[in-house]
């Protein structure tokens, strides 16, 4: 096959599964934005990758700004433009494309439906619902009708993409709402990198470097938006000084949940770092007692917080404010890894953080059972002998070539399956 492996976000994860669908002889383009804030994998060739391997970085205009719609809108666009000259330029059988903006993904997937290649649409989060999620917050009662037209396009996606990988089974409930056949969608869950988040020593020069040795460290590593919680992290740091002034709390990231954390009073057991460079990753999360994650209770409907999986991969414990209904809280308490809370009750974080500070042969026994769990589960022979299977079946497109079917269709709230606004009003 002939692929083209497209992820918006640049990170580990995908680049892996490129570079193993072309040591099994596969010709392979990996393509990703240059300049997306956020953590990122390995995106550059090495000596030993495969001569069938691609790795394409396509700039993202420099007015591109995360937070700012209209921005973000017109850098898209013109991104969108250029993803469809790659596709146009080259002879590809099949496009496997995630992490993507829906109207990014839309325009995509009729670049494709033109050239006659295959497409599936890797679904990592429900766009339209974290859409309507983040202007509710803004705009309040303004965002469902704003939000309206991307949940149109994301279920023609799901409908004219010749198949579609969710990562979480819940997905596919939104999806059989939309009316998109069982057959042509299939689960595979998210993983994480065993070679490069291997476990490494607590003591190591990472931990040396900031000062931590001698500390019970707790460790946030990865995106923080406002629906990740940035207040339950800054409320531990509270916390764990009264607790025990040998606590410390490092959060790296960037962006507004990081703006948030530094406008709050200082602490001094906090502290913020940008994001590290990912030959530096292992360090970073070895020199954690404790990997934490969180996310807002009305966000479990479309979002899986994907840096937990590299945390398994560390050999720590993790401490997770989530739904439990979320599948990032069930893969945390099928592994034994950790401690999952209700992200609403912030008493009990505090107290599970505070028992797994005073408890290093807990911390040592949901450490191990982490790694145990990613060495079973994140095999990538066998992940990609998955997605072998789903891009040779979407390799011969299913539907008509140009512009497939009429677009927008005809289609109510109740056909999209929106819930009403008190169910994901914050």
């Amino acid at each position: 096959m002939r692929c083209l492996i497209h992820d918006f976000a640049g990170h580990p994860f995908q680049v892996q599964l490129s570079r193993e669908l072309a040591r099994l002889g596969h010709y392979v383009t990996h393509v990703y934005p240059i300049g997306l804030q956020g953590p990122k994998g390995r995106l550059e060739l090495s000596e030993s990758d495969s001569g069938r391997l691609e790795i394409r970085g396509v700039p993202l205009d420099s007015g591109f700004r995360k937070y700012s719609p209209w921005r973000r809108l017109a850098a898209q666009r013109q991104y969108a433009r250029d993803l469809g000259r790659i596709v146009s330029e080259g002879r590809f059988d099949v496009v496997l494309s995630g992490n993507t903006p829906i109207d990014v993904q839309f325009s995509f997937l009729r670049h494709c439906r033109r050239n006659r290649v295959g497409f599936v649409h890797w679904i990592q989060d429900v766009y339209c619902k974290a859409l309507e999620f983040f202007l509710r917050r803004r705009i309040g009662s303004f965002a469902a009708p704003l939000s309206f037209p991307f949940f149109v396009m994301e279920r023609w996606v799901a409908l004219h993409s010749d198949a579609n990988v969710a990562i979480a089974p819940a997905f596919t409930e939104v999806l059989s709402k939309w009316g998109v056949p069982a057959e042509k969608t299939a689960v595979l869950e998210n993983w994480a990198p065993l070679d490069e988040m291997r476990p490494l020593d607590r003591t190591n020069a990472w931990s040396r470097e900031h000062g931590l040795d001698s500390r019970v460290v707790f460790l946030y590593s990865g995106t923080l938006g406002m629906k990740h919680r940035p207040d339950l992290l800054y409320q531990l740091a509270e916390s764990l000084e009264a607790f025990n002034n040998s606590c410390a709390l490092v959060v790296i990231t960037e962006g507004p949940g990081r703006e948030y954390l530094d406008k709050m009073p200082k602490r001094e057991n906090l502290l913020l770092l940008d994001f590290q460079p990912y030959d530096r990753v292992p360090e970073v999360l070895a020199s954690a007692d404790v990997l934490l994650a969180t996310l807002e209770a009305d966000a479990g409907q479309f979002a899986v917080p994907s840096k937990v999986l590299s945390y398994l991969c560390a050999g720590r414990p993790l401490l997770l404010a989530a739904p439990v209904t979320n599948l990032a809280a069930s893969i945390v308490e099928r592994s034994g890894a950790g401690i999952v809370v209700d992200p609403d009750r912030p008493e009990e974080w505090i107290q599970a953080a505070r028992r797994l500070a005073g408890n290093s042969d807990l911390r040592a026994s949901l450490g191990a059972s982490a790694r145990r769990y990613a060495e079973h589960e994140f095999e990538i022979s066998r992940i990609a002998a998955r997605f072998e299977e789903v891009l040779e079946r979407a390799c011969v497109p299913s539907l008509p070539s140009v512009t497939s079917a009429p677009f927008p269709e005809k289609v109510s709230a109740q056909d999209l399956a929106i819930e009403p606004a008190s169910e994901i009003q914050s």
